[in-house]
């Protein structure tokens, strides 16, 4: 049995050179029933608003499964 999911944004902006070099801004109580499309363009949206170059926009959904 599971219950309700929560669905979360996540950004990734290139910060400086170098693969770890990732700067994330977490969006959280995104509406589960939001497409990818809808989910993708909000997040490229988002991204214009900061300093750093966007290279991810990622959907985090996750299901919390009764024990």
């Amino acid at each position: 049995m599971t219950t309700a999911m929560v669905t979360k944004l996540q950004l990734q902006f290139k910060k400086g050179e170098g693969a770890h070099n990732v700067k994330v801004a977490n969006f959280a109580y995104v509406n589960e029933a939001a497409s990818n499309e809808d989910i993708k363009a909000v997040g490229d949206a988002l991204g214009k608003l900061y300093a750093y170059p966007l290279v991810g926009v990622v959907r985090n959904n996750a299901i919390t499964l009764a024990a």
